[in-house]
């Protein structure tokens, strides 16, 4: 299976609330998006945490990876050209990723599952539409030690 791009389900909706996911930007707001990008094959998904992320935006798009358990969070800048009639092409440039420590063997599987979840989000949830995705750029991942164990 592939990941899609879905209205979060009520039953989904306790799943992710589970995480306690926040936006970067208010710090104390739950986030409550009505997508998700999702492989439920291999129980990873991709969730906005809002933001602009436009290349000439100094303010990027944030989102979460939910992987194995794990919130991965990532900040992005995207930009698409063409039309939705014609085709369009986008860029990404992955500017951070923050992961746990314990996520560090699966480094390479953990990037890969990022670009498939951006690629799969298409342009304004359309991946019809969508005839090419670059990734201009991917920052090396900062891991982070969990200071719990």
């Amino acid at each position: 299976m592939a990941f899609i791009y879905e209205k979060i389900s009520e039953t989904d909706r306790q799943r992710l609330n589970s995480f306690n996911l926040v936006s970067p930007l208010t710090k104390n707001k739950p986030i409550a998006p009505s997508k998700w990008i999702i492989d439920r094959e291999r129980d990873v998904f991709l969730v906005s945490l809002g933001g602009q992320g436009f290349y000439e935006s100094e303010i990027p798009r944030f989102y979460a990876l939910i992987w194995k358990n794990n919130v991965v969070l990532v900040e992005t800048f995207r930009n698409g050209v063409g039309s939705l009639s014609d085709g369009v092409e986008i860029s990404w440039k992955i500017t951070k990723i923050e992961a746990k420590e314990s996520l560090l063997k699966d480094k390479d599987e953990m990037i890969e599952l990022i670009k498939e979840g951006l690629d799969a989000e298409g342009s304004g949830g359309r991946r019809d539409c969508v005839k090419k995705v670059n990734f201009d750029y991917i920052a090396s991942p900062w891991f982070i030690r969990d200071v719990n164990k």
